[in-house]
């Protein structure tokens, strides 16, 4: 079931940042791809699907910064499209932040409860 949820959040991200690529030259367009894709990673939950989905989101993106065949470049170099490349690497810098975030351990579980053979015996 995680793969699944991992898998989906690739394509997510692989389609909404190729969807991203093309529309983020309005403002609304750069509004709208970057504000759907942190609510998109505040959704999923941390670990593999938000990295998953970031790096998705960041492939298409990346790939619309490199220069096409023709000479252009989808992503220009203009305050629009370096506020796009920026939104970006924030996402991914969120995903990859939060990533181990799922993993915390409650304090019953840690050193020091009454079970753990290293306390016995000690004066309380």
């Amino acid at each position: 079931m995680r793969a699944g949820l991992g898998l989906a959040a690739l394509v997510v991200g692989l389609v909404s940042g190729a969807a991203g690529t093309l529309v983020h030259q309005h403002w609304w367009g750069l509004l709208l791809a970057l504000g759907a894709a942190l609510v998109t990673l505040a959704w999923l939950p941390p670990g593999g699907p938000r990295t998953a989905f970031a790096a998705g989101w960041c492939v298409p993106v990346l790939r619309g910064a490199l220069e096409r065949p023709g000479g252009g470049f989808l992503i220009g170099a203009d305050e629009v499209g370096w506020s796009f490349l920026a939104g970006s690497a924030v996402l991914l810098v969120a995903a990859l932040v939060t990533a181990g975030a799922g993993r915390r351990t409650t304090g019953a579980d840690g050193p020091g409860r009454a079970d753990d053979p290293g306390v016995r015996g000690l004066p309380s």
